[in-house]
């Protein structure tokens, strides 16, 4: 989830925490009924396998390309440090945050 433009752990923030700030989790990003660039390049790079670490890739990815929003496949590799996947070998992932960058969604 982000809050205030920052993602975070849900399991590691409690919700005192949060009061009076923004908080976006992973439904809230799509809006009038669809989805979010980040949601489309996961969808058309098949980003996702299982599901479970899905949502924390994409608020993950959205926080990192706030602060860059043209980077390499090693810099999104690096900022991925922390998510664990179990299902894909991070290649569709990171194929779907650089095409979210380069705007193909």
């Amino acid at each position: 989830m982000h809050v205030d433009g920052e993602s975070v752990k849900s399991c590691t923030m409690l919700a005192v925490q949060a009061d009076g700030r923004a908080v976006t989790t992973i439904e809230g990003m799509a809006g009038d009924g669809a989805l979010h660039p980040l949601q489309e390049a996961f969808h058309r790079n098949h980003g996702l396998q299982c599901g479970y670490c899905t949502p924390g890739m994409i608020m993950a990815a959205a926080s990192y390309l706030d602060e860059n929003p043209d980077p390499t496949e090693e810099e999104v590799r690096e900022s991925l440090e922390g998510n664990l996947c179990r299902c894909t070998g991070y290649h569709n992932i990171v194929a779907s945050i650089l095409d979210a960058a380069r705007g193909s969604a």
